[in-house]
């Protein structure tokens, strides 16, 4: 129960980043960066007198439909979750600061930081294995009908919000709906690869001692798994141990300092392992 609030609890601050960067940035400088948000200023710019947070919730609802109509049940009960409560945090935002003025002039500034925002929350709602619902509902049917893969599918899919964009709102606007996925989609990776980063460890030790005390503190104090080799130096030809293990950064630096206290001559190297799955990790 204490996982499932956590994973909830979550979602929730994604959905409330991803509903900020869009009404906060992107809504008042009509920018529709591909995607059920970018659909949903298209169609605030043609119905304005329509809360943003129905308009989304709307969409929303048919894309599911038609989901579950095209494709089957494949859809997870944290996404329809996700897209429900963005829907409803647009309402309260509306209603908490209605008639939003751009932030800025800048349409540039206003596109990259409402990106990085929506990027921060698709990022927290991605890593707990949900999504914002929208087009990738779409995506998944032009796949399925189209032999394409999923990647091209959700191009397609952005990009015919943006041909909509340009429509409504101009080439320029076109142009920076096209920048605004491209950037939101490399600063998504980007803080998944973060949020999600792991160290991969090889310590070889200077001495045997060294050796079962390093190893010890990984199984006992660390409570990580390890792998132990039994090499040669190829210089010196002496027998060498070398153990290698997988930990989160916090746990690294606590290692590492051990390692400095008992065997300032260990030789370590560290890589920066984006993902991990197995047993103490990712099932």
């Amino acid at each position: 129960m204490q996982k499932v609030i956590k994973e909830h609890l979550g979602i929730l601050i994604g959905a409330l980043l991803v509903s900020m960067g869009l009404y906060f940035f992107w809504l008042p400088s009509q920018l529709a960066a591909g995607g059920i948000s970018g659909l949903a200023v298209i169609v605030k710019a043609v119905l304005p007198q329509v809360p943003i947070g129905v308009i989304i919730l709307v969409l929303n609802v048919v894309m599911f439909v038609i989901g579950f109509l095209t494709l089957g049940r494949n859809f997870g009960f944290k996404s329809i979750i996700c897209s429900l409560e963005i829907s409803l945090l647009m309402v309260v935002l509306e209603m908490l600061f209605p008639m939003l003025k751009p932030l800025s002039q800048d349409v540039l500034v206003v596109l990259l930081f409402g990106a990085l925002t929506i990027a921060m929350g698709q990022a927290i709602v991605f890593n707990l294995e949900a999504s914002s619902g929208g087009t990738d509902i779409i995506a998944k049917i032009i796949a399925k009908y189209s032999g394409l893969n999923i990647g091209t599918c959700l191009i397609i899919a952005d990009m015919t919000v943006v041909i909509l964009a340009i429509g409504i709102f101009g080439f320029e606007k076109g142009l920076y709906a096209v920048l605004g996925i491209i950037v939101t989609s490399a600063l998504i990776d980007y803080i998944i690869s973060g949020i999600t980063v792991q160290k991969f460890v090889t310590i070889i030790p200077s001495s045997s001692e060294a050796s079962y005390k390093i190893n010890d503190y990984i199984l006992q104090i660390l409570d990580r798994g390890a792998t132990i080799y039994h090499a040669e130096g190829a210089y010196s030809k002496a027998p060498k141990t070398v153990i290698t293990s997988v930990m989160d950064r916090r746990e690294f630096i606590e290692l590492k300092r051990h390692i400095l206290e008992i065997d300032g001559l260990a030789f370590v190297t560290v890589q920066n392992m984006h993902e991990v799955v197995g047993e103490g990790f990712k099932k």
